[in-house]
């Protein structure tokens, strides 16, 4: 059955509110309502209060596009999707297809301007309405990824506080973290080991890295910062990962890189892969030649492709 026949069997009387409707079809608030921002859908009743309310309808078409979402569809094509009929008792949802260009350099401003006045109650609503709208990793490449690079060239440059940078960085680790705990990183294509060199602090890039890993299919034990090579060396022999990913933020750390590449080499078979990453290498390309291993690339993105790469080719 087309949506449109199938949706017109619900009722389009107004009688749930936001609470109910969330309920009942397991979507966050913050979702469907940034779906009716963008797309004008749901197309809930509003009170002379200004309240919302929803119908059967509503509710209907609410768990239709979480359901073609959950199977991979953007939010975008599921609403052209189910705009692709002729039914003209919803003739409305034909003005909901997105037509505007993404509006990430807006998200950014805002993303960015959030942090920085440490408004976290705006920071949840800006990354809240990005992931209702858009792909997942388009939101973790054009939105998280750019503005934390942001704050921290404006860190090291002095133009933001060092107490700044800490609210912008716990902030984003909260969401990568409950990210990553959604997923099985138990099971996958291959096991990796995920962390920082001895000394360094500044985990993101690390941990955006293991979320895109798990995403795509691949076994993470992520260790986070400051991962001592004895320890590191130790966990390698009980687990016998297929690849070990270090990152580094600054020179000094990228150094330490230097050593753990050479120790790494060093292993009895069946030896992992080694890769570094990270702002340092970035920066200083210089560094990649000292160090013994696989650069992964200046972002997670080409990280993830290197690893794949490597891994593949190494079956």
């Amino acid at each position: 059955m087309a949506p449109q026949n199938f949706l017109t069997q619900f009722s389009d009387i107004p009688i749930y509110n936001t609470k109910a409707v969330a309920q009942e079809t397991g979507v966050p608030a913050d979702t469907f309502r940034a779906w009716e921002r963008r797309y004008g859908v749901p197309r809930p009743h509003r009170t002379e209060g200004g309240h919302r309310l929803y119908s059967e309808r509503d509710i209907a078409v609410i768990r239709w596009l979480r359901d073609r979402t959950a199977e991979g569809l953007t939010i975008s094509q599921a609403i052209a999707l189910m705009t692709s009929g002729n039914d003209t008792n919803l003739s409305w949802l034909a003005t909901a297809v997105d037509t505007e260009p993404h509006s990430w350099e807006r998200l950014n401003s805002q993303f960015l301007a959030a942090l920085t006045d440490y408004d976290e109650k705006r920071a949840e609503r800006i990354v809240g309405e990005a992931f209702a709208l858009y792909p997942l990793d388009d939101v973790f490449f054009k939105l998280i990824q750019p503005t934390m690079f942001e704050i921290g060239e404006q860190w090291h440059a002095g133009k933001l506080s060092v107490t700044v940078e800490h609210f912008a960085t716990q902030f984003v680790r909260r969401k990568l973290s409950s990210i990553l705990n959604t997923y099985s990183i138990s099971e996958g294509r291959g096991l990796l080991i995920v962390g920082c060199a001895p000394s360094e602090q500044h985990d993101l890039g690390a941990l955006l890295l293991s979320v895109l890993l798990v995403r795509h299919g691949w076994q993470v034990v992520y260790l986070g910062p400051q991962v001592p090579l004895k320890d590191l060396v130790d966990t390698i022999q009980r687990l016998q990962p297929d690849m070990v990913c270090l990152s580094s933020s600054t020179i000094e750390t990228a150094i330490e890189l230097v050593e753990t590449g050479r120790v790494l080499s060093k292993l009895a078979p069946p030896a992992p892969s080694f890769g570094y990453g990270g702002r340092a290498f970035a920066l200083n390309p210089v560094l990649r030649d000292r160090v013994p291993g696989i650069y992964l690339g200046d972002t997670a993105q080409e990280g993830l492709e290197v690893i794949a790469e490597t891994l593949n080719s190494n079956n």
